[in-house]
């Protein structure tokens, strides 16, 4: 996984926490931060890095847990974005710097968070079930990008949109992707994908890291489709007692780790080991002033 760049950086022995101040590349040029209408419960954002507006990022009724997990970009085992500390929404507006590269957006996002809600952090190791992803003995299965990937789509941060297939899996429009689930049923089409990436997306529905170790360097375009079974889930995410009213879909298909195998030629092998999780040391309720 790629390090964090925060501006809270720690020491994790001594807990010692040194802040840095952004430069100017760093930071939006202006930003107005207001909470939203208890009724508007329409989360949207648009704009930024990568899209057609790249100059004006815009959200509507954002919870500050999705700020958090997008502008440290990170995985679910590490953060619930649902966590009730950070479930107030707010609608903000910022101008991003010509040029800004994501990675610059994301720090932008970063420091708006440290200097406008006061937020402070750090992570710690945790115990936990990893994975390390390696190459099948029956031999690799991935299809090597044809360097003709479509565009990115005009706003990454919304939802891919699909239809539903006759074996009741998604179906996205041709040349374009995403993830998504229905009753159960999910699929992920990608271009250009690397093994890294390959580890984010299986890192997030594994519920724990999963550590590259496949030697792969190329770029590939995956369509991979899995079952999961939603009452096991929701009983995962802290929803057990709204279990019980789950109708009983009955198993549609492969688990991850067996389609990842049959259909990647990838093999997610189990161990004990250690994630970082996020800790939330403090979080202002209301926003200092635009």
């Amino acid at each position: 996984m790629r390090p964090l760049i925060l501006t809270l950086a720690c020491v994790t022995a001594a807990r010692v926490c040194i802040v840095a101040q952004p430069t100017p590349e760093q930071s939006f040029a202006v930003a107005s931060v207001k909470p939203a209408s208890p009724s508007d419960f329409a989360i949207s954002c648009h704009g930024g890095p990568g899209t057609t507006d790249p100059g004006l990022w815009r959200c509507t009724s954002v919870p500050i847990g999705l700020l958090i997990t997008q502008g440290y970009e990170l995985d679910r085992y590490q953060f619930r974005a649902n966590d009730p500390c950070c479930l107030a929404r707010f609608d903000i507006s910022a101008r991003v710097p010509p040029g800004a590269t994501k990675e610059q957006f994301h720090q932008m996002i970063r420091n708006l968070l440290e200097d406008r809600f006061r937020l402070k952090l750090h992570f710690e190791k945790k115990a936990m079930t990893t994975y390390d992803l390696t190459i099948a003995e029956s031999g690799l299965k991935l299809k090597e990008s044809t360097g003709n990937a479509p565009p990115e789509t005009d706003d990454p941060w919304a939802p891919p949109t699909y239809t539903t297939g006759k074996d009741g899996y998604p179906v996205f429009s041709a040349g374009h992707g995403g993830v998504a689930g229905i009753g159960g049923r999910y699929r992920w089409v990608g271009f250009d994908v690397t093994a890294k990436d390959i580890c984010k997306t299986l890192s997030f529905y594994m519920g724990g890291p999963v550590i590259d170790t496949t030697g792969l360097t190329g770029k590939y375009d995956v369509d991979l489709r899995w079952w999961i079974d939603i009452a096991w889930a929701m009983e995962r995410a802290g929803y057990a007692d709204v279990v019980k009213d789950l109708p009983d879909l009955g198993r549609s298909g492969p688990p991850l780790t067996r389609a990842v195998h049959d259909q990647l030629g990838l093999s997610l092998r189990e161990r004990k080991g250690q994630g970082h999780v996020v800790i939330i040391e403090h979080l202002e309720k209301t926003p200092t002033e635009n």
